[in-house]
């Protein structure tokens, strides 16, 4: 199967970063516990970000944290208020401490801005986390840098910024963090590092809300061989980000040969996806059957109820870009399933 609906980075780990990692695995000494507070990886990882090792929590991906700082916090909290569309796990996270789930629906395509005067209205109704996705999945774009600001001036008590994507896009919240306790920031080893199948995450906030966590998470959460492969790759991030570039090439390239087909128009992103808007009667099937016949010829995109009338498609190996785009053209030509 042709993998363009995870997001993941198609170029993974760079081989001579890959090398180094996995000599790091052969000197492990298994019979041993791995570090239990990931030391090492928290210290590479301040090397990285410029932000205290301190003041980081590592996790089992992103979405293991984001489970674990609502956990923390789920007995002062009510609500989580969530601009949508947005990445799934927020609700489920949430809904998973008995949080209740307040949506607040981004302006319509192609815009997908925050509305921030109703954010700050669904808070001031009740004790309340926000999480915002920046850039957003599955829009592929940041927010307006005013509406950020006037939800984190808001009376929320708690605010997750989530900055998957941090390293294709290059604009970081992190340095709310040092004047607000309330904000944490989770990132992840997925996207840019190339490690989806590791599941490596961490958490950047203030030293309260960080020794919260570590008091309530699982011992020896993330195994040695995770830890060892995640540290090398982090530190020769300057090699591994190399494939940073290429995604963004082609993500351009990608969304420039889709543009050129009828009904078809691929939206802005800094993500390595992006929505594509379809126009049925131009292109001559919606979206979701777009998805369902794709998936016959054995590529996988996303259609998402939430987002009506787009498909989003992640950004792929040269070849397989070409056979996606061949596929597409075949689709639009009438030679379906």
């Amino acid at each position: 199967m042709l993998r363009l609906h995870y997001n993941e980075n198609p170029y993974g780990v760079v081989p001579q970063v890959r090398e180094k990692a996995l000599r790091a695995v052969d000197e492990l000494n298994l019979r041993f516990y791995p570090q239990r507070d990931a030391r090492g990886l928290r210290e590479a990882l301040s090397d990285y970000t410029g932000f205290p090792a301190d003041q980081m929590v590592i996790g089992n991906g992103s979405n293991d944290l984001l489970q674990l700082v609502l956990r923390a916090h789920a007995d002062e909290l009510q609500q989580v208020v969530i601009p949508t569309p947005t990445f799934g796990m927020y609700r489920r996270a949430a809904e998973n401490h008995g949080l209740q789930v307040i949506e607040i629906p981004l302006s319509p395509a192609p815009d997908f801005e925050l509305d921030a005067g109703a954010v700050t209205a669904a808070v001031g109704r009740a004790p309340s986390a926000v999480v915002i996705c920046h850039p957003n999945n599955p829009t592929g774009r940041y927010f307006a840098p005013a509406a950020v600001d006037e939800v984190l001036q808001s009376d929320a008590r708690l605010i997750v910024i989530d900055e998957a994507y941090f390293e294709l896009a290059g604009r970081t919240r992190q340095g709310e963090i040092e004047n607000d306790p309330r904000v944490a920031v989770v990132r992840t080893l997925s996207k840019g590092f190339g490690l989806a199948g590791l599941r490596v995450g961490y958490l950047m906030g203030q030293p309260g809300l960080v020794d919260r966590l570590h008091s309530i998470q699982t011992p020896y959460n993330l195994s040695a061989a995770s830890q060892a492969i995640a540290r090398v790759v982090v530190e020769n991030a300057a090699h591994q980000l190399t494939t940073v570039d290429r995604m963004v090439k082609l993500r351009e390239s990608m969304r420039e040969r889709i543009a050129r087909l009828p009904g078809l128009t691929p939206l802005p992103s800094v993500t390595n996806f992006f929505l594509v808007r379809v126009v049925e009667e131009e292109f001559g099937m919606p979206p979701d059957e777009i998805a369902d016949e794709m998936n016959k010829k054995d590529i996988l995109i996303r259609y998402f109820d939430e987002v009506p009338g787009h498909n989003r498609i992640s950004i792929g190996l040269p070849d397989e870009i070409d056979q996606f785009v061949e596929a597409l053209v075949d689709l639009s030509n009438g030679e379906n399933g």
